[in-house]
């Protein structure tokens, strides 16, 4: 049984690529000012505003494509722009979309250094705000983590795989960055074992893609 992948419409056919960027933009803008949780939590709301709002992009797109994202050198939150960008106007709309989602931050970072001496950081009401913060952050991960958990660990081999890598993580302490190096080739040489015995005609992974 066959499965396709269905493919997000065109944005906006009449719009202009000026526009496409505007929108890039503000939306990146808005996403990294008022989100907090760093790159997992700007992906989640991404996928809301991208997929859900516009239709620029399929459900689960920019899930399926976190682990490439994230082997690109550079923060997690401007890959996913760049890349959300990219699929909507070229290279014109990753710039714009890169440029919003940096704009806050740069601002934010250059008021707090312009302020610093100002900032009780010892005060228990500001270690309670970043305790809070903390707290909020790893639920916003863990929801992340279930749904890259639907659309990219499916299989058996995916599984274990999976399991073995987080028991290298917790007890053996193994350089995330090997782990992926490894997945990557344990990838490709599997890959290449099950394309040798599949039928022509046949699709990878039947069942992965949604």
């Amino acid at each position: 049984m066959e499965t396709t992948i269905q493919t997000p419409e065109p944005p906006l056919p009449a719009a202009s690529r000026g526009k496409l960027c505007w929108v890039l933009f503000w939306e990146f803008f808005k996403i990294a000012l008022f989100v907090v949780g760093g790159g997992f939590a700007i992906l989640l709301v991404a996928e809301e505003v991208f997929v859900r709002k516009y239709h620029w992009l399929r459900d689960g797109e920019l899930s399926d494509m976190l682990a490439l994202i994230q082997v690109v050198p550079g923060l997690t939150a401007g890959n996913v722009a760049i890349y959300a960008g990219f699929r909507v106007a070229g290279f014109a709309g990753a710039f714009a979309a890169l440029t919003g989602v940096a704009t806050p931050s740069f601002l934010v970072i250059s008021f707090v250094a312009m302020g610093f001496d100002l900032i009780p950081i010892g005060h228990p009401l500001l270690a309670g705000a970043f305790a809070g913060v903390r707290t909020a952050m790893t639920a916003l991960t863990f929801v992340a983590m279930l749904r890259i958990w639907r659309g990219s660990v499916g299989s058996p081999v995916q599984k274990a795989l999976f399991f073995a890598c987080l028991l290298l993580i917790l007890v053996g302490h193994i350089n995330p960055g090997w782990l992926i190096g490894g997945g990557l080739l344990f990838g490709v040489i599997y890959c290449m074992l099950i394309c040798r015995k599949m039928p022509p005609g046949s699709e990878l992974g039947e069942g992965t893609a949604k």
